[in-house]
């Protein structure tokens, strides 16, 4: 059956010449529109696998407006417009297009865009199926394991992180006899990391008393039906449910979904997910909650019977956590939410062949993860080649990349294997590719699009079998823009993008990372480090690391080298302002006057966060009751 493509195009040359196209290709052209009214009458009456959609049109509403009702109808669609400019490209990406073409046109660009936007649509189509799938067979699978209750919900909860992210999840439920459960929280400490919390130890983080905690505590309907809290929303929900309003100021949380499920005994069980990551949660999040909801209901229904009868027994035990393998990703170290988030994704992507565009500042760790990608996979059999796109001789380039044959040009002595060849069965990782000739981009388009390549010389096209990750620094809206960078390659290589946090956003990981440098360089040097003092720490935390994670191992090197006595010293640090503490009158600080200014230090620098991941406990490395002890015995007064 041939695919159907409504063409929303105001200019009728433009729009017949696109049907004459659509027709020679093979497609059938169920409608042309010339504005958003007669595309949404044409929808009605007719479906569309694909809209080829220019961003101006006739009447008030833009082919953009259009766009976010496609959505929706979940009808895939391509924009058409003679406009490639960073602003419109921005808005454009803000409705999530399968493709973008820009005027004027070849017939092939069409026809390739189409069979861009097929292979993106078939990833995340096929992507969805398997998260869906894979979901549902790990909860049947926990629920069968000879494990507490509590590491069962855990374990859910882990599987969830990728495909649901959050920070804090509150479980609460009501027996069909109509009482209430005792409510459980779940954390996330790092990555696969998980503990759990009662309504007590709650209360301790949040400093309140039972007493207004119970009166805050309702299970208003509005606040437990299935919804999705994010922007406006949140801070209205907030008004209505005081206990979601103490939570987020708790655990600084942003967003909130909640799904309610019915279970089979009678019961009701609330899931809301939180996250300090704002608009985080969509209906996609809630189609997948929804899709599991038979299988949870049924399973649910045995783990809460067991919470019923262990809940005493298991309550101290409750706070150990969930822990999986925690050397997945390799050298990369942190877990800071920002950085977590990637490596969630990371973990999504990585057993599938998408291509991946991963995108960052220098320094912050680009081909770690295109390395946990290909490690990952299931090609970690065979060889990760990577290519530096920007370091490669203009004039060598292709025959690098694609090979050549003996005597194809001067100096060509013998044949040459390229690195895509080299790559053949594995991956490559192409980095920098922003910096690669745009002639030679259309060639990289086709082996992504039809496998194969062409040596140089060559006469026969030879297949490869291999996933590309590409990776740049630059932004590539504005190279499209400046016309250094094609659209059609990138909508190809973005089909799951990966943004690496810089460390400037990720501050929270600076003392784990430290540490790590320190060991390693220590050993490497002869010169073991038995102290890195908290002054030294306090300095690298004030700095804003415009060269990130590679600037702060070459200051740990230096630092190494020049220690003395198995010792850092903080006045060797060349970075930033030392914005040094003036000693008290009679020069000497009580041990207690140099804790109290720590914690403000601290504090100040996570903007008054106590707990969660990057607030002052995390970094002091003690629980969150014991510093909020402190604040109140050193007398620490947050403004």
């Amino acid at each position: 059956m041939r695919e159907k493509i409504l063409i929303v195009e105001d200019e009728f040359i433009v729009a017949h010449d696109l049907q004459m196209i659509l027709q020679r290709g093979g497609y059938e052209v169920t409608g042309i529109a010339d504005s958003v009214k007669n595309a949404l009458a044409i929808l009605e009456n007719k479906s569309a696998d694909l809209v080829l959609l220019d961003i101006y049109l006739k009447g008030r509403l833009t082919g953009i407006d259009l766009a976010h009702q496609l959505m929706q109808k979940k009808i895939p669609f391509i924009y058409i417009s003679a406009n490639s400019n960073e602003k419109v490209l921005e808005a454009a990406k803000s409705t999530s297009p399968s493709g973008f073409i820009v005027k004027p046109y070849r017939e092939r660009d069409v026809l390739l865009s189409i069979d861009i936007a097929r292979y993106r649509l078939k990833n995340n189509n096929d992507m969805k199926l398997s998260s869906e799938l894979f979901m549902r067979d790990f909860i049947v699978d926990i629920s069968m394991k000879s494990l507490t209750w509590q590491k069962k919900i855990l374990a859910v909860a882990s599987a969830f992180q990728p495909y649901i992210p959050f920070d804090f999840i509150a479980l609460s439920g009501i027996s069909k006899e109509g009482t209430r459960y005792s409510e459980i929280g779940i954390t996330r400490k790092n990555f696969d990391q998980y503990g759990l919390f009662t309504a007590e130890e709650f209360q301790q983080s949040a400093g309140i008393a039972k007493a207004d905690y119970d009166n805050q505590n309702l299970l208003l309907a509005e606040t437990t039906a299935d919804a999705i809290y994010i922007g406006d929303d949140f801070e209205q929900v907030k008004l209505t449910a005081p206990m979601k309003k103490l939570m987020a100021e708790t655990y600084h949380l942003s967003a909130n979904l909640v799904k309610t499920f019915h279970l089979e005994n009678g019961d009701k069980i609330s899931f809301s997910f939180y996250s300090r990551t704002e608009n985080i949660y969509q209906q996609g999040h809630m189609e997948l909650l929804n899709y599991l909801s038979a299988t949870l209901e049924e399973k649910l229904t045995h783990i809460i019977e067991m919470e019923h009868a262990t809940a005493t027994v298991h309550k101290k035990q409750a706070n150990n956590g969930y822990l999986t393998d925690k050397n997945v990703f390799g050298n990369i170290i942190g877990k800071s939410t920002a950085l977590l988030s990637v490596l969630d994704k990371v973990k999504i992507v990585a057993p599938t062949d998408t291509s991946v565009l991963i995108t960052g500042a220098s320094g912050t760790g680009k081909e770690e993860i295109a390395k946990s990608l290909h490690r990952l996979s299931h090609r970690n059999t065979k060889p990760l080649v990577a290519v530096n796109c920007a370091a490669l001789p203009a004039d060598l380039i292709e025959s690098i990349l694609f090979g050549h044959e003996k005597g194809s040009f001067t100096g060509a002595i013998n044949t040459r294997i390229g690195k895509f060849e080299e790559a053949n069965g594995g991956t490559i990782f192409l980095d920098e590719i922003g910096e690669m000739p745009f002639d030679l981009q259309a060639k990289l388009l086709r082996v992504l699009q039809e496998k194969e390549i062409e040596r140089i010389g060559g006469s026969q096209p030879i297949a490869v079998d291999l996933r590309i990750i590409a990776a740049t620094n630059l932004q590539l809206a504005k190279e499209i823009a400046k016309g250094r960078f094609r659209l059609d390659l990138f909508y190809r290589l973005n089909v799951f993008p990966l943004h690496i946090p810089s460390l400037c956003e990720r501050k929270a990981d600076i003392p784990l990372l430290t540490a790590y440098f320190v060991q390693k360089h220590a050993e490497n040097i002869g010169k073991p480090i038995d102290d890195i003092p908290l002054a030294f720490t306090d300095r690298l935390m004030q700095y804003d690391w415009p060269g990130n994670i590679r600037e702060l191992e070459h200051v740990i090197l230096r630092s190494v080298l020049l220690s003395s006595n198995g010792k850092l010293d903080p006045d060797q640090l060349d970075i930033g302002s030392k914005n040094e503490t003036p000693l008290a009158q009679d020069g000497i600080k009580t041990i207690s006057d140099n804790e109290r200014d720590h914690i403000i230090r601290v504090l100040t620098l996570c903007k008054g966060r106590v707990a969660g991941s990057g607030g002052a406990a995390e970094l002091l490395g003690i629980p969150a009751t014991t510093l909020n002890s402190k604040i109140k015995k050193l007398k620490i007064i947050r403004s």
